[in-house]
């Protein structure tokens, strides 16, 4: 974690140094804070605070505790498997998106274009517009047109509506599509931890989370969702080696692995663990760490039974990815879109693949004799599709996104619950309402549904 939040504030931080004419410049660089840090160094660490804090973090644990694959056993994370989340709970998420992620994804693209390097360009609109469209599906509407203006413009930006969010989320992904495959470009793609600097992989995500984007407007857009989702499916990923992933080491170290040694307040809950183990699948070992007596065992949301088994190496290994979309997913977007277009033979196959992609990333094999017997051999519906792509998304906030959405899977309330519904939004951040409050929203609470959600 140190090292991460070192890295994060050499990229934000800039100083400004005397220029007397008595005084030797040199002596006021510091070499740890440079000012102008070039983008083969801004993307790495940006990638990497992604998947710290939007695959790994605060983000991921507290949906994941409300979506019942995780329980809080302790601390904050107790009070959150209870649905109590304050502002200041989510200022650490939102400020160090905005810094670590947000600010210098602005800076990053603003050089690449005075350097004539639209592939980089492109790289940052993919970053930018898959970030917004986490953080806006647990937000709601953002500063964001007017953010990232500096001191000298504008201090307290106004929030931007979720319906414009959306709209640039989109444009911005068609724009990044543009300059991905510019001919001309000055700089090559350097220092690009998820695809190498690969363009035709960056295209490719481009596109997958146009899909995902569509497929979450559906409540609001009906079919014409699900058609354009699955226009953007056609370019999008075509295999797990397209997954776009942000990768752990030794020297940088998982974050949940790194939660999970330093505070340890989360257990597997009961309802992921048993449906899982009802279902003999393969993924349970992967997902779920054997208790103190070798069994797979859950905690009841909301009890806080710390003797019930720890996160899984899948997302909580020392140097496990975390994976922020996946070939799996964009697959079960092509499930639902083509169900729910009554195109259910597409359907029927696009379920089969997304179940086989997910085996693969997780156990290593496609798992074809579970997937004819428990995919293959059952009646197709609605309920289906999104209880396996629930399944898929372990460790990612969609299956939150999805819930929301659609109603499933059917979850009950948590023991000890403090509201009467599972919260559908997280609060405004504590810093918003202390520097910003003029533009923050007003009577917002965590079970005030989003612009999508209807």
């Amino acid at each position: 974690m140190k090292q991460i939040a070192a890295l994060m504030l050499l990229l934000v931080i800039s100083l400004s140094s005397c220029t007397d004419d008595w005084i030797d410049s040199d002596l006021n660089i510091d070499p740890d804070a440079p000012s102008d840090v070039p983008m083969n160094l801004l993307l790495p660490a940006i990638e990497q605070s992604m998947g710290y804090l939007l695959g790994g973090n605060d983000a991921v644990r507290t949906t994941s505790i409300w979506m019942q694959q995780f329980d809080g056993t302790a601390r904050q994370s107790f009070t959150e498997a209870r649905y109590q989340l304050t502002p200041a709970d989510v200022n650490n998420l939102w400020n160090s998106v905005y810094t670590a992620i947000f600010m210098n994804l602005h800076e990053m693209v603003e050089k690449s274009k005075t350097q004539d390097s639209p592939h980089y360009t492109g790289v940052g609109q993919v970053l930018q517009a898959s970030t917004l469209g986490i953080m806006t599906d647990l937000f709601g509407a953002m500063p964001f047109s007017e953010a990232f203006q500096g001191a000298s413009n504008v201090l307290k930006p106004a929030y931007d509506e979720q319906e414009v969010l959306y709209d640039t989320i989109f444009a911005m992904l068609d724009d990044a599509v543009v300059n991905l495959n510019a001919e001309d470009n000055v700089l090559d793609v350097e220092g690009d931890v998820i695809y190498d600097g690969d363009m035709d992989q960056w295209t490719k995500a481009a596109y997958s989370f146009k899909a995902r984007a569509y497929m979450q407007l559906g409540n609001v857009l009906g079919n014409e969702a699900y058609t354009k989702a699955l226009e953007a499916a056609q370019n999008g990923f075509t295999s797990t080696d397209d997954n776009f992933v942000i990768p752990f080491e030794d020297a940088n170290r998982n974050p949940i692995f790194q939660f999970m040694e330093q505070r340890g307040d989360i257990r597997m809950a009961s309802t992921f663990v048993e449906l899982l183990t009802s279902e003999e699948d393969p993924r349970l070992p992967f997902f779920v760490a054997e208790d103190a007596d070798g069994n797979f065992v859950g905690s009841e949301p909301g009890s806080s039974n710390e003797a019930a088994s720890e996160p899984g190496d899948y997302v909580a290994d020392e140097v496990a990815d975390v994976v922020l979309m996946s070939y799996a997913e964009l697959k079960f977007i092509e499930a639902e879109a083509y169900f729910r277009l009554n195109q259910l033979a597409d359907a029927q196959t696009a379920l089969e693949e997304a179940v086989e992609a997910s085996m693969i990333r997780v156990t290593g094999s496609a798992q074809s004799d579970w997937v004819d017997n428990n995919i293959v051999g059952v009646p197709l519906s609605l309920e289906s599709i999104l209880q396996q792509k629930y399944i898929n998304g372990f460790g990612t906030t969609q299956p939150y996104a999805d819930w929301r959405r659609t109603g499933l899977p059917t979850l009950d309330l948590a023991a000890g619950a403090v509201l009467q519904q599972i919260p559908t939004r997280f609060p405004y951040p504590q810093s918003e309402y202390d520097y910003n409050s003029a533009n923050v929203p007003a009577n917002v609470t965590i079970t005030n549904k989003l612009w999508w959600d209807q």
